[in-house]
């Protein structure tokens, strides 16, 4: 039986609630044509400020509950309602999405009732473990991304010079011991390479996230 993660808390383990089928809908683009007279055609500006941009997903989902119910009931809709919390599907399970939650309605019926839960989700979905990449003294190191933009986190154990491409220009940056965030370094989809000159641990961690 399909289940959904509220948080930590499972519709199948902890309320014992059927899932109805759902849809998880894509994200919709945030576009900006503008008509020009005397051009054919619209000017696309939807990059105009260097990366597309997505608006929220609405998730609706409609969860079945067989009586008795009215414990598992009262104990979801205090849990979840209002909330603003992660959601993991068991068929996607390597990702978890982060949205507010409401529960709209509980129609009651003759053994068992439907409750109608809308989510108001962010437009990516993010991989349950953050992705280290490590190197220890001088070298070079590739740090793979999928399609959400990310600035990941940089600890140094001593101080480090950092070389990279940023925008298609190298870009030199020198960051002491400790951790820091470095807004140059923006992984998109794909990959980067940074060149590393330091004596200690140069580690890099962040959270991936797709559509």
């Amino acid at each position: 039986m399909s289940y959904i993660l509220f948080g930590s808390k499972s519709t199948k383990t902890d309320y014992g609630f059927i899932v109805a089928p759902y849809i998880i809908p894509m994200p919709t683009v945030q576009t900006n044509f503008v008509e020009i007279p005397g051009r054919d055609g619209m000017l696309d500006l939807s990059e105009g400020f260097g990366l597309v941009r997505y608006s929220n997903r609405a998730i609706a989902l409609t969860l079945y509950a067989v009586a008795p119910y009215e414990q598992a009931v009262f104990a979801f809709v205090n849990d979840v309602h209002g909330k603003r919390m992660e959601l993991t599907f068991d068929r996607d399970a390597s990702f978890f999405y982060i949205g507010r939650v409401s529960v709209d309605s509980i129609e009651k019926h003759d053994g068992y009732c439907a409750i109608t839960v809308n989510v108001n989700a962010e437009p990516f979905k993010y991989k349950q473990t953050e992705t280290t990449v490590s190197r220890t003294g001088s070298g070079s190191v590739s740090l793979s991304n999928l399609r959400m933009p990310v600035v990941p986190e940089v600890t140094a154990s001593a101080e480090a010079t950092l070389v990279y491409q940023c925008g298609g220009i190298p870009t030199t940056t020198v960051v002491s011991a400790g951790t820091h965030f470095v807004p140059t370094l923006l992984l998109e989809a794909g990959s980067k390479t940074v060149q590393i000159t330091t004596t200690g641990e140069v580690v890099f961690t962040y959270r991936e996230g797709a559509l």
